[in-house]
């Protein structure tokens, strides 16, 4: 599973009213005094879904070029293009065939892109065939010269392909070893480096000469250093911690890295800290000597790395010695550097007495940090002006007390942010009615799309505006939710609603399209149910990213407790409270982590949750793989974990479920195991509950083909259709 938990039981409904009076429920007043949307338009959810939809956005190291894969309609393609260039697609797949593409490199050139293809690990650990064809279908490295009419070239099964400081080569890995691909003879590809562990993170120094990568050994890990001329393998300052996430300074002398204890708090834990804390590492290229550069204090916040929504932990190196890195001591991920000493080695202490400066200082969050070439400027994606869409922001890294800079702002959603080699600035955008796409930006904040046109015709022309809702759960906690409601709602009168609840839960959904294609997806789906008839709620409830460590990294919750179910009944007492909602007409939809809250608010209270759809749900935390993470202690202390997690599971509530449910989930799910969902369908048949299925065979957990999201929220939708009756 990917995700983090939270839980407790529910209250009954006389109950919720007093916790829930209405002057505890705000709608932003900005939003209300918005002059009215036009009609809205009738579509399919063919015409919504079919929109492409852009990730991946990576600057060339030379030129203005800038490359990104397009997801249109299942057919995954590379596009490039710039501000001297118009956007042009360099790849020529045409099937929906679940064949994904990612881990764009560019040569040192920028004349070529080297990719992987193929499907995603199923649940047995192989590639995954939901369109069942008819070969073998491995995850493969191919190089893609920029060049018009040149074909790819294909150097074996591998990924995360990286080529040489002189583009005559790509290292890439395969089965978990580094392997190396001639460009003038591919098809001699050969094993680079022999090593017990499994790799990843491969790392090139500036000068090409050495390449660093991470070592992983079932539950620890090394940092290893490939001598690229001498053919020679050792490991830097070998330690019963974890390490991770290797980076050369700009002169290839030196390299840092971070370091996890390895005794990790468990998924579930209430503590927050650590008392075995993370650290960087900091070690001289050619002798190997190293040392801790930082580390946090013990039982303190920061003591744990932090999570990051997108990517993973990262150490960026910038002029003038410095490191950047996050860190969330003050309760909010941030950025924070530190500068390096060559004399001692040691942490230089800035004018306050402090070791680590706070570059981001403010009560939101950062993502996507980036450096440019150079390491001269930092660019960020940060929700600190509005807590519930994304905005880019830069920070001039020449200068020592240079302040954070906003580049965009207004009511888009700007991602993922690369520089290109002349500074010209590119990202990822969406908005309310626009799913992402790469723009540039300009030094006014200005966005201009790279591949203008690509919206279909077809494509619905309006989508209605989601309203920020604010909100309290049962025990205090604020929610942040998003409101859609049909333009007419008022003069119909009383009408169905829906909740949603997005997965992870370290996820949150945003005030238009997010950078992420599985909640693209579900972002599309409640536009489609608000142009069926249905007022939609998408929740943010504790437990997911944007509002601080305190309200991700909640008490209490998932296998441990499932509080965050409060937050599930604060969704319906808004709902109930509502005028122009029929109490009686509430639905719950939701995937993954949504998925058990979906199941959780069935099984628990079909009284206030007439009908809902549940997408690979967990339904008993004791069926889930990855048990180990929170199933920890003696056997006794086991056995009670695992008693409180069955408690805290759908199926542990299963006598009181009455309402109907849509169960939906592919057999080569590799995030939630596929037993979940016959398990618990086959004790609600059992007494009698309504219970239909969709089951997609070789499907993984994000769903691989465009075809199967595409009957999959097709069955959603009649089946709310009919069990909640939107035109009566």
């Amino acid at each position: 599973m990917n995700w983090m938990h939270d839980g407790l039981s529910a209250d009954n409904l006389p109950r919720m009213r007093r916790l829930f009076p209405l002057a505890l429920i705000l709608v932003a007043t900005s939003l209300a005094a918005t002059s009215p949307a036009p009609a809205q338009q009738v579509f399919t959810l063919q015409q919504i879904l079919s929109a492409p939809y852009a990730l991946a956005l990576t600057a060339a190291p030379v030129g203005t070029q800038f490359a990104w894969i397009e997801n249109a309609e299942g057919r995954r393609n590379i596009w490039v293009g710039g501000p001297q260039a118009a956007a042009r697609q360099i790849t020529t797949y045409t099937e929906d065939d679940g064949q994904d593409i990612d881990g764009l490199a560019w040569s040192p050139d920028g004349t070529s892109l080297a990719y992987n293809r193929g499907a995603e690990n199923g649940a047995g650990g192989k590639p995954a065939n939901p369109a069942h064809l008819q070969r073998p279908t491995p995850v493969e490295v191919w190089v893609q010269p920029l060049a018009a009419g040149q074909q790819p070239m294909l150097l074996g099964e591998g990924h995360a392909p990286l080529f040489s400081r002189d583009g005559r080569s790509v290292l890439f890995l395969r089965g978990g070893q580094i392997w190396s691909a001639d460009l003038t003879a591919p098809t001699a590809a050969h094993q680079l480096v022999f090593d017990r562990g499994s790799a990843s993170s491969l790392t090139l120094s500036p000068d090409g000469k050495l390449l660093a990568f991470v070592s992983r050994r079932k539950d620890h890990s090394f940092i290893g250093l490939f001598d690229l001329g001498t053919r020679t393998l050792r490991f830097l300052a070998p330690s019963t911690g974890s390490d991770l996430a290797p980076s050369f300074s700009p002169d290839s002398r030196q390299i840092a890295w971070l370091r996890k204890p390895f005794t990790e708090v468990p998924e579930f834990a209430t503590n927050r800290t650590s008392a075995y804390p993370w650290s960087i590492q900091l070690a001289d290229g050619a002798s190997g000597e190293a040392h801790t550069l930082y580390s946090p204090k013990p039982n303190e916040r920061g003591s744990v790395l932090p999570h990051l929504s997108s990517g993973g932990p990262h150490v960026f190196w910038t002029v003038g010695s410095k490191l950047l890195f996050f860190s969330e001591a003050d309760g909010w991920v941030h950025l924070y550097s530190i500068q390096i000493t060559s004399k001692d080695k040691s942490p230089k202490l800035d004018e306050h007495g402090s070791q680590p400066r706070l570059l981001t200082p403010g009560a939101f969050e950062v993502e996507d940090a980036t450096l440019d070439s150079g390491g001269r400027t930092i660019l960020y994606t940060s929700n600190a002006t509005d807590a519930d869409r994304r905005h880019l922001w830069k920070i001039d890294l020449v200068h020592a007390n240079a302040e954070p800079m906003a580049l965009t702002h207004g009511s888009g959603i700007e991602t993922h942010p690369q520089m290109d080699s002349t500074g010209k600035i590119a990202a990822i955008a969406s908005d309310a009615r626009t799913p992402s796409h790469p723009v540039l930006v300009a030094t006014n904040g200005t966005l201009a799309a790279l591949h203008a046109g690509a919206l279909p015709q077809s494509y619905p022309a309006t989508l209605v505006t989601p309203q920020q809702v604010l909100l309290h759960s049962t025990d205090g906690i604020a929610l942040h939710a998003q409101l859609f409601k049909p333009e007419l709602v008022s003069r119909i009168g009383k009408r169905p609603a829906i909740v949603f609840f997005h997965g992870g839960p370290e996820r949150q959904m945003l005030l238009g399209y997010p950078a992420m294609d599985y909640y693209s997806n579900a972002y599309a789906m409640n536009q489609y149910l608000v142009s069926r008839g249905f007022i939609v709620l998408s929740v943010n409830y504790r437990c997911g990213i944007g509002y601080g460590m305190d309200f991700r990294q909640c008490e209490d919750s998932g296998a441990a407790g499932a509080k965050e179910y409060n937050d599930v009944l604060a969704a319906a007492a808004y709902l109930r409270s509502r005028d122009d909602v029929d109490v009686k007409r509430i639905g719950v939809w939701g995937g993954s982590y949504g998925g058990y809250l979906t199941a959780l608010a069935l099984a628990r209270n079909s009284d206030l949750f007439a009908a809902g759809v549940d997408f690979h749900g967990v339904h008993d935390w004791n069926l889930e793989d990855d048990a180990a993470k929170w199933l920890r202690g003696s056997n006794a202390e086991k056995d009670a974990i695992s008693l409180k997690a069955r408690s805290s599971s759908p199926i542990a509530a299963a006598d009181q479920w009455r309402s109907p449910v849509l169960f939906i989930h592919g057999d080569d799910d590799p995030e939630v195991a596929y037993a979940e969902t016959p398990v618990l369908a086959d004790v609600l048949r059992a007494r009698g509950v309504p219970v239909e299925e969709l089951i997609l065979p070789d499907e993984v957990h994000d769903f691989l083909l465009h075809r199967d999201w595409l009957a999959s929220y097709e069955a959603a939708a009649k089946f709310f259709e009919r069990t909640l009756k939107p035109g009566q």
